[in-house]
């Protein structure tokens, strides 16, 4: 008979990993751009960070562009992201 507690952990420790690299980025974000965002702010798929802000928001991001994907990829687990 299946333990559903040992299927449910394989669910558990995803949600756990996305949310960790979602504060992840939040962190990256804030150190340099100085912005605060909430996880409700940007979609994460696959390498995809998906910006659902304001346009000047985004704009500080986009300006910051380059050293925030720099950071995210040394700093977690995820290789060519692209933010939009």
């Amino acid at each position: 008979m299946l333990n559903i507690s040992k299927y449910l952990e394989k669910f558990k420790k995803n949600l756990e990993s996305g949310e960790i690299l979602n504060n992840t980025i939040i962190e990256i974000i804030k150190k340099h751009t100085d912005l605060d965002l909430k996880t409700s702010d940007f979609e994460l798929k696959s390498n995809l960070v998906l910006l659902k802000t304001s346009p000047g928001i985004k704009n500080k991001i986009f300006i910051f562009k380059e050293s925030i994907v720099k950071d995210i990829e040394e700093n977690s687990a995820l290789k060519n992201i692209e933010i939009r």
